[in-house]
């Protein structure tokens, strides 16, 4: 099967490029660097000031190139749009900005980080996409390729996850893969013109998510399902099972397979089956996952099909299984506390920003007396906190401690579901909720601490990271356990 290779794509030498948005963690830099040493003239610009950029804007200017870079940064103006050959826009920028309609109209090409390096990749690419889950599929996918291949290959992770690949393109050949989680900002922004690079597109799932930018469940899954129109001649597609799958056939001619319950790749108990052909062939034995969680076992058959989809054999992809980690704040156990005369695990699902994604983290902790859920945050538009509420007070073993700006709102769902709620005062920032549940579970005796938000982080923090680790800062060192005996 030919690849393609970089032959007669446009180089950006010589040319005028500007970045649009660099951000406060250098969204654009990875862009604007290769940009850079590919000889193009290159002006960032950003709407924030250059000391709110000050690192990222100095890691640019020391870049070695044929043109430094410029600077144009605390606003933007109409000469870097109109007076420049490309632009290359940052997908937190909405599609809709007047600038990027301004460049289109002045006859600039428009495009992406994401789309350049698929123009100009030569290396295998395995896509993932997803509302819950993509992440942490990505990373397995990674390991799991990268135990698969030869020693002549290597696999890359990269996109919204992993950082810009663009400067790693010199030294990438036809026997590297890339695998790539991408967002519904980024395939948003995508070209129509862009080129079908990629040999596998997985999606994980689609659940409600980013109305504030997408407008309706409906945009956002159609935003989604665009991964199909990056599936070059020949490659494939992994979806999952009903709906989607009839959808995405719509979309693509390439040759589509499905995961679920009863799709082509499906799990029964632990092991993990591929029913594509005559007869269903076990595939691996999941129980050998480090990794906490009964979602990620699903994640982990996604990336199983994938690796599969892309030819390489099961028996190579599972020998990495067993050295999967989990990625932070995804079900990520920060030890076992001193809680009154026993002790509490605390669990940091930090990534959860949706209802959807704390119920499955809430439903994987297993059953073992009274948890406490930390949860809380900015509620996103359109998003139902009904059904998450509806299983706590089903189980009748969870305490919920909200807090942040949708602590009412969480509350009041919570106790309509009959729900238990902490009754003490609102906690204000996830550091007063951790020292609030910790307290919980002394009096309580409580088995777990979950902090799993199911809420935006945009009311107090920067993103979900820096929530996380507000929470994780105020918790006291883990017990030790035991000593050892001499």
């Amino acid at each position: 099967m030919s690849r393609r290779g970089t032959a007669g794509v446009q180089s950006l030498a010589g040319l005028r490029v500007t970045v649009m948005g660099l951000g406060l963690f250098g969204g654009g830099a990875g862009a604007a660097r290769w940009a850079l040493r590919q000889g193009a003239r290159v002006t960032v610009t950003d709407q924030k000031s250059r000391e709110a950029l000050s690192s990222a804007a100095q890691e640019l200017e020391d870049v070695r190139s044929p043109h430094p870079v410029h600077l144009a940064l605390g606003g933007h103006r109409k000469e870097d749009f109109e007076q420049t050959d490309v632009l290359i826009v940052n997908p937190a920028v909405p599609p809709t900005s007047p600038w990027i309609q301004l460049a289109r109209s002045s006859g600039v090409r428009v495009t992406t980080a994401t789309a350049l390096l698929l123009e100009h990749n030569p290396a295998r690419v395995v896509a993932i996409t997803g509302t819950h889950g993509k992440s942490s599929t990505a990373s397995f996918a990674r390991d799991l390729i990268a135990s698969a291949l030869d020693s002549s290959g290597r696999c890359l992770l990269g996109g919204n996850i992993g950082g810009s690949l663009l400067e790693h393109l010199d030294d990438l050949s036809e026997r590297d893969v890339l695998v790539l989680e991408l967002s519904s900002y980024q395939l948003e922004h995508l070209p129509q013109d862009v080129k079908r690079t990629v040999d596998v597109a997985a999606i994980t799932n689609i659940g409600v998510d980013h109305l504030e930018r997408h407008g309706t469940a409906v945009r956002y899954r159609d935003t989604k399902l665009q991964l199909m129109n990056l599936i070059r001649e020949g490659g494939v597609s992994v979806v999952p099972h009903g709906e989607l799958a009839e959808l995405a056939r719509q979309q693509t001619v390439e040759r589509l397979v499905t995961h679920g319950a009863v799709g082509d790749f499906r799990l029964d108990g632990a092991e993990a089956f591929d029913h594509t052909g005559k007869t269903a062939v076990q595939v691996a034995d999941t129980s050998a996952l480090c990794v906490p969680g009964e979602f990620q076992r699903a994640n982990l058959l996604v990336a199983l099909a994938a690796g599969l989809q892309l030819g390489l054999r099961a028996e190579d992809l599972r020998r990495g299984i067993p050295d999967l980690r989990g990625l932070s704040h995804r079900m990520e156990s920060l030890g076992r506390f001193r809680a009154g005369g026993g002790s509490v695990e605390v669990i940091d699902n930090g990534v959860s920003t949706t209802p959807e994604s704390t119920l499955s983290a809430v439903e994987s902790v297993p059953s073992a007396g009274r948890s406490i859920l930390v949860a809380g945050g900015q509620a996103k538009r359109g998003v139902s906190l009904e059904p998450l509420a509806r299983s706590l007070a089903a189980s009748g073993d969870w305490i919920m401690v909200p807090f942040g700006a949708a602590a009412a709102e969480l509350a009041r769902a919570a106790r309509q579901a009959g729900a238990a709620v902490d009754s003490g005062p609102e906690c204000a920032s996830a550091e007063d909720a951790a020292l609030r549940a910790m307290a919980i579970a002394e009096r309580e005796g409580a088995q777990t601490v979950l902090f799993s938000p199911a809420c935006a982080s945009f009311d107090r923090y920067a993103n979900f990271k820096e929530r996380a680790m507000a929470f994780r800062g105020v918790l006291p060192d883990p017990d030790p356990g035991p000593p050892e005996a001499d």
